[in-house]
């Protein structure tokens, strides 16, 4: 069993890695033809835009992780079957439950590997691609760093510690300099929002610095006439999908503090903890799917089929997560409503 176990954990890790490049490398190319449209904009070049499809493809590889699963395991099991290895497992004493055990073990490898792109350098790479297209796209410089959100705008220079969903951001720091590049006013303001092309600062705490003097001014609250609007911002914001798992409880539990919105961010931390469980279930419902058709279709068939099985489970799990949101159905059923269905589905045709 153990010489079992290890024939298929290699040849379902394998196919299903190269089902991945496959998939990543398709949605790649239409990333780029998409990208080529924003080439020329400034200093938005065709080499920036590859380094950004580049940088975007780890988080690529972990959206498409559970479609690459199903077709690996059509591929593996449709191997086994052609060259009639499956037949043979078969009559050797290996149930179809024993044959979900062992596929199920070997799928735990791709869990593994999809935790590691989706926690460790998805949200590294998404936010380092957005930083660059900020900085290329635009003329006022956008970064983020460990103090907050960067941004110039002429000769300001703008750090934005907070920045929370409906064009709101807290704790703002504008730093005005003259023309010799001397700092002649700091302006800190507690809260701000954005609306008819201006920003609201409240709370604000002016320092004015001359060559006599340094002068203090407080004020409720201020208009602020400034070009960075909220999309320069967005720029170098990671979607939620996009955080890790780690980031995003962070950031729920801040968004809950100040009672603001954290229907998106739930749903993206849900679809984390069951992109695990989705993955096996793809790789179970091959053998449902295999054990179905002929054994002499041909392997093309099968990976033709996978395809189609994991696209449909894609729409249908992206659908069930927007009609939670339409709704107002709390996300942990909205999200995990389609994989919870698969599993329970798959479970009890194998037991038949």
């Amino acid at each position: 069993m153990k010489i079992l176990q290890k024939y298929v954990t290699i040849n379902l890790v394998t196919t299903t890695l190269i089902a991945l490049f496959g998939l990543v490398s398709l949605f790649a190319f239409f990333s780029i033809i998409d990208q080529m449209a924003d080439t020329g904009k400034r200093g938005y070049t065709v080499i920036e835009a590859l380094l950004y499809v580049l940088l975007t493809t780890p988080r690529l590889a972990y959206e498409l992780f559970p479609i690459a699963a199903v077709i690996g395991s059509m591929a593996t099991l449709g191997l086994l079957a052609h060259y009639s290895e499956l037949v043979v497992i078969r009559t050797s004493g290996v149930s179809r439950v024993d044959l979900a055990i062992i596929m199920a073990r070997a799928a735990l490898l791709l869990v593994v590997l999809s935790i590691v792109i989706g926690e460790l350098i998805a949200p590294i790479s998404e936010e380092a691609a957005q930083q660059r297209r900020s900085l290329a796209m635009t003329d006022q410089i956008s970064m983020r760093t460990r103090n907050g959100y960067w941004a110039r705008d002429g000769g300001s220079f703008i750090n934005i510690r907070k920045i929370l969903p409906g064009n709101r951001v807290e704790d703002v720091y504008i730093y005005e300099f003259d023309q010799d590049n001397k700092l002649r006013t700091s302006i800190h303001a507690q809260d701000a929002s954005y609306a008819n092309q201006r920003w609201l600062l409240k709370d604000i705490e002016q320092t004015s610095i001359s060559n006599e003097k340094v002068s203090i001014q407080r004020f409720k609250q201020a208009e602020w006439p400034s070009l960075l609007a909220p999309e320069i911002i967005n720029f170098v914001l990671v979607q939620p999908q996009y955080l890790s798992f780690f980031g995003l409880l962070k950031y729920i539990d801040y968004l809950r503090q100040n009672v603001l919105e954290t229907a998106p961010f739930e749903q993206a931390l849900w679809k984390k903890i069951i992109k695990p469980f989705s993955i096996c279930a793809m790789v179970l419902l091959a053998i449902l799917l295999v054990r179905c058709e002929s054994r002499f279709a041909v392997v093309g068939q099968r990976i033709f089929f996978g395809t189609m099985i994991g696209i449909i489970f894609h729409i249908f799990d992206q659908i069930s997560g927007h009609l939670g949101m339409v709704y107002s159905i709390p996300a942990f059923i909205s999200v995990t409503a389609p994989t919870v269905l698969l599993l329970g589905t798959v479970a009890y045709l194998l037991r038949r």
